[in-house]
């Protein structure tokens, strides 16, 4: 198997999926916040206008590179569902606190993984959950509740995160499918 964030402790896992092929980015829980907060910026390819290439090549790769090289992160490449696929997500939830899924996906894992200690996250529901969430924290601020201000930007926090974890895999699986170079990562990494 040989995935680097296994023995990091707990880990978030997202699975995007774009027609046949399926990326896998696991992060440990601890570097999560860190992670994300590289791709602060990042937009969704789908929502881009003008050349995907161009910010796939010139801004997406360079960072994850960087990230790669900096944190104990993971990202596998599948261009299938196969049993390879599933092999590696069964030992990698062993370790997971939570699996953000495709929608397209969602059945298969939900049928899989819905027994077990992992909690599962659908992509779809995230933008709802964010739209939802920020209209609370309106009806709050106008309210001057402070308390529940706090609790709120509290879980748009998580839900911001979980977005931006589900879109730095189907950035990837993206850069894969377009063959825009391979991704380089230091020999002595720090970790």
């Amino acid at each position: 198997m040989g995935f680097a964030t296994v023995g990091q402790g707990t880990l978030i896992i997202a699975i995007d999926k774009e027609v046949s092929a399926v990326a896998i980015i696991s992060v440990p829980y601890q570097y999560l916040d860190k992670v994300t907060d590289e791709f602060s910026e990042i937009k969704h390819i789908k929502e881009m206008e003008g050349n995907r290439d161009k910010y796939l090549k010139e801004y997406f790769k360079p960072i994850l590179e960087k990230v790669l090289d900096k944190y104990p992160i993971e990202i596998r490449y599948y261009l299938k569902v196969d049993h390879y696929f599933w092999e590696d997500l069964e030992y990698l939830s062993k370790w997971g606190l939570e699996l953000i899924v495709d929608d397209g996906l969602w059945t298969a894992v939900k049928d899989r993984f819905g027994g077990t200690q992992v909690s599962l996250v659908k992509e779809g529901e995230i933008r709802k959950r964010i739209r939802e969430l920020k209209k609370r924290l309106r009806e709050a601020k106008r309210r001057k509740d402070t308390l529940e201000e706090d609790e709120i930007m509290r879980e748009l926090k998580i839900e911001r995160r979980r977005r931006i974890l589900i879109t730095i895999a189907d950035n990837y699986l993206h850069l894969k499918k377009r063959g825009i170079g391979p991704i380089r990562r230091q020999k002595n990494r720090k970790h």
